[in-house]
């Protein structure tokens, strides 16, 4: 399976609300239900070689889609998955020797939140212990609670054209 196969579904007031195939957004589409708003790079395969048709990465519905709010879960496996299974201030990715870190220590007011919490390896955070990031040394990108589609076991690729409507600055 490539990773043009998944297209992210849009409400009416542009918030994620699903991911499905792009074969399936392509007849949701074509049925006159959802417009493409992006498309992937690559295109179906088409018996006609004069047929393009390119796979669609963003599909809007016209109708505002009421459900409850999804809230991601704060776990270390949901915290490791954000991160991209890699210690933020080295890189490293042997799961074997990730931990969680907390960027404000807890010894000095931190608490187990999204903002607070990064994946690190064993080496990283034992060289931070109870230091605070400016105290340490080193940047990180500024953790966030992440939108519940980013967190989907079904999605192992995030395409750059859905990262504007899942990825939210503060």
């Amino acid at each position: 399976m490539n990773k043009y196969t998944k297209t992210l579904v849009l409400d009416s007031s542009y918030m994620p609300r699903s991911i499905i195939t792009s074969l399936r957004a392509f007849v949701v589409v074509y049925k006159g239900n959802a417009v493409v708003i992006e498309d992937h790079d690559c295109m179906f395969n088409m018996c006609d070689p004069e047929v393009v048709i390119y796979k669609p990465a963003v599909i809007r519905v016209p109708k505002y889609v009421n459900t409850h709010h999804h809230k991601v879960p704060l776990t270390r496996e949901n915290v490791f998955k954000r991160d991209g299974n890699e210690c933020v201030y080295c890189g490293d990715t042997n799961y074997k020797t990730l931990t969680i870190d907390h960027v404000i220590p807890q010894s000095k007011g931190g608490g187990n939140t999204w903002d607070n919490l990064v994946t690190a390896c064993r080496k990283c955070n034992g060289e931070k212990a109870d230091l605070s990031l400016e105290e340490f040394g080193k940047e990180i990108p500024q953790p966030r609670r992440p939108h519940y589609l980013m967190l989907l076991k079904s999605v192992d690729y995030i395409p750059e054209s859905w990262k504007k409507y899942l990825f939210f600055e503060e």
